[in-house]
């Protein structure tokens, strides 16, 4: 397959084969983008920027079909219509043998909503077609000020290369580790929500503010709410929880090590996990290994040996003959043998950039996903760092715990609590 318009399907990239397998009430797979503007949201020309981006986005008029030896995407002629916010966020997108569109983009209020299944992108890609969206918008809403040219927010990529599988084009036999470390870690027992619902509590925090404290520590952002979070967790446990370590899976953009322009899943993880039996428990601490293992792990090398060790399952012979519902099969019990090896998750998708002329009229933009357990993720617009914590637990002990160790630190917080129906309540921390 050499494109998306020469082809009406195209196979899962390697990460994405499993979210098929393991979607479910416990965790829909699905993530959200949002862009809070600062004036009431247009529908009628939120429609037309939505219409416009399809063309640049053709790969994602796709469903989700079956086939003898895995799923794949199909083209459709579905188009996406904008909704107004109708459903709580991060509700389920893909139904198994209906035909339906992998995302949709809803508003409410100030607010446009970008969702979608896992499989049908990651974060970078999803980045990618929310910037082009708000602009679209933007020009629509505003066109004596916002007058492209929308090569400022497009990717210089042809269909072809926004298509790429690019596991495929960078899988490699010789990249192997045989020391990446494996953790059987700390797993929360707090009585969990029912239904399969999350809660939901965003905190915004200035991220000058957030800098100047990390420098302090003599490290970064990603390092120093890294270890928070570490902290946070252990706050919570007994001594006899302390003899496992706290680990979090932390999802890594494989572009930042291979060059690629593709917007399919393209990511790998490293996973973290850190010791507090040892008495060793001090942020300051915490932060210096946090900071020694992400020097040690993030580098291209050791990035690429995880990547292919993930490939050469597929790429094994006997794995690719076998029917589709084994590989699932499979995939379902390997995933739930793996919940054993972390405590939570960290996802980060950066510091988001938009043209100048849009500045005037965005005020933040945030990120959260479904989990089955508890994760955070975090990005930032200009002075606004966002901070959203996604949970299937009752109790909200480690949220209070993490945004306590900021503000104790004398960083401000501002507390956006959404709970699992999506209203929304303002306080400070």
């Amino acid at each position: 397959m050499s494109g998306w318009n020469r082809s009406k399907w195209r196979t899962l990239e390697n990460t994405a084969k499993i979210f098929p397998a393991t979607s479910g009430k416990k965790d829909e797979r699905v993530f959200r983008l949002s862009c809070q503007m600062t004036e009431e949201i247009w529908p009628e020309k939120l429609q037309k920027a939505l219409d416009r981006c399809m063309e640049e986005y053709t790969l994602f008029l796709c469903v989700l079909r079956r086939g003898l030896f895995w799923n794949y995407l199909e083209e459709t002629e579905l188009r996406p219509v904008v909704r107004e916010e109708y459903k709580p966020p991060c509700s389920q997108l893909y139904v198994r043998d209906q035909k339906n569109l992998l995302f949709e983009v809803t508003y409410y209020k100030k607010r446009i909503n970008f969702e979608t299944y896992h499989a049908l992108t990651d974060g970078t890609g999803a980045l990618q077609f929310v910037r082009s969206l708000v602009y679209f918008y933007l020009m629509e809403v505003h066109p004596e000020k916002v007058k492209g040219p929308v090569s400022q927010v497009l990717a210089d990529a042809t269909e072809e290369e926004k298509a790429e599988d690019s596991f495929s084009k960078y899988y490699s036999e010789e990249a192997r580790a045989n020391d990446i470390p494996k953790y059987k870690a700390h797993q929360m027992k707090y009585h969990r929500l029912e239904y399969g619902g999350i809660r939901l509590t965003e905190g915004i925090i200035s991220t000058e503010e957030l800098l100047k404290t990390a420098r302090s520590y003599g490290t970064t952002i990603t390092v120093y709410l890294t270890a928070v979070f570490l902290c946070a967790i252990a706050k919570d446990m007994s001594p006899r929880q302390k003899k496992r370590p706290v680990s979090l899976m932390i999802p890594v953009n494989l572009r930042s090590y291979f060059p690629s322009e593709s917007v399919r899943n393209f990511f790998g993880w490293i996973d973290i996990g850190y010791d507090f039996s040892s008495g060793k428990e001090s942020l300051e601490e915490v932060i210096a290994f946090t900071a020694d293992f992400f020097k040690k792990e993030l580098t291209r090398e050791r990035i690429a040996a995880r990547m292919n060790t993930l490939m050469r399952m597929e790429k094994n012979p006997f794995m690719r003959i076998l029917p589709l519902g084994l590989k699932l099969w499979g995939m379902q019990i390997g995933a739930a043998l793996s919940t054993s090896a972390d405590t939570a998750i960290f996802s980060n998708i950066g510091r988001i950039s938009m043209p100048e002329e849009c500045k005037a009229y965005i005020d933040w933009f945030d990120f959260y996903t479904t989990t089955p357990k508890i994760e955070i993720c975090m990005c930032s617009w200009q002075d606004k760092l966002t901070v959203n914590i996604t949970s299937a637990y009752a109790n909200t002990k480690i949220e209070r715990n993490f945004f306590r160790i900021l503000t104790e630190k004398g960083i401000h917080v501002e507390i956006i609590a959404r709970g699992i129906e999506g209203g929304e309540k303002n306080a400070e921390m």
